[in-house]
């Protein structure tokens, strides 16, 4: 197959360039800052390493959008069999005091990004009755306290999405949404945060998050980057995609109870938990 990956420095996009390479499929690495990282992959063994090219991709810039669709014209014969979206960022903090180029920013790339690489690249798709596998997160279907800038921009692939799923169904093209969960990859350390503001109101809110993703991270039980590599390699195998897959226990049971409570439950539960946990550190701070 040729598979094309987004966002292949770290973590999920790096896992999945090195494993997809060595299972012997043609696969073009996109990343930014590409020439201070042309020797990430120089651990692979010389087959696997003839398998892979790596490109430089900013996916809000236009020109090197349109400079990937070149390069799939010359290296594989304008033929594209799988495009994984994997490129983005988080971005976390109260809305009240995040700014609109933070706001602009997180969803230029998280999905205006994607939308536009898509976009330039269905015809080639439409050559090998292609699959498009978005990389949105548990968050595209759920939201948290200060995560409402980054789950929106999720939620906003996950419509692009569904929306595909139909629209391009005629052309054999088929369109999967992976969401995972909590995994041990460079996402966390790497968060936008909103800049601290003086005589905030959320500040505890922000250091009780910060705290518990870090304690969180540092559990023994949560999954590497692996795990949804796994999960991209049984889809392939696929003749027909699900729609969507949730990756990680964390996911799926996320997934199980948001089927089985009724909304006039799920949402007062986990609003009363949310109020718990900020106030188990935290005051009113209004007088």
């Amino acid at each position: 197959m040729n598979i094309l990956i987004t966002g292949c420095s770290s973590g999920f996009g790096k896992d999945l360039a090195e494993s997809l390479s060595k299972d012997g499929h043609r696969v073009i690495a996109t990343l930014r800052n590409l020439e201070s990282r042309k020797s990430l992959f120089d651990h692979l063994d010389r087959e696997s390493k003839e398998r892979l090219l790596m490109a430089e991709l900013d996916v809000t810039k236009t020109e090197q959008r349109e400079r990937i669709g070149k390069i799939i014209e010359t290296e594989l014969d304008g033929k594209l069999d799988v495009l994984i979206n994997n490129a983005g960022y988080g971005f976390y903090g109260p809305l009240e005091e995040t700014s609109e180029e933070q706001i602009r920013a997180q969803l230029e790339v998280n999905f205006f990004g994607a939308a536009l690489f898509t976009r330039g690249l269905i015809k080639y798709l439409r050559n090998g009755n292609g699959r498009v596998l978005n990389v949105t997160s548990l968050m595209g279907r759920w939201s948290m306290p200060l995560g409402s800038i980054y789950s929106a921009s999720k939620y906003a692939l996950e419509g692009l999405s569904e929306g595909l799923f139909y629209e391009l169904s005629p052309f054999g093209i088929q369109v999967c949404t992976i969401q995972p969960g909590g995994h041990k990859t460079n996402f966390t350390g790497s968060i936008d945060w909103s800049k601290k503001k003086e005589g905030s109101l959320y500040e505890s809110h922000v250091s009780i998050l910060s705290k518990t993703i870090d304690k969180v991270m540092s559990n023994d039980v949560v999954p590497g980057s692996g795990n949804v590599t796994k999960t991209v390699r049984k889809l392939l195998k696929k003749k027909n995609m699900p729609r969507r897959v949730l990756v990680g226990m964390d996911a799926k049971a996320t997934g199980i109870i948001m089927k089985l409570l009724p909304d006039f439950i799920y949402y007062p539960v986990l609003n009363f938990i949310f109020r718990r946990i900020i106030s188990s550190s935290s005051k009113k701070r209004l007088t």
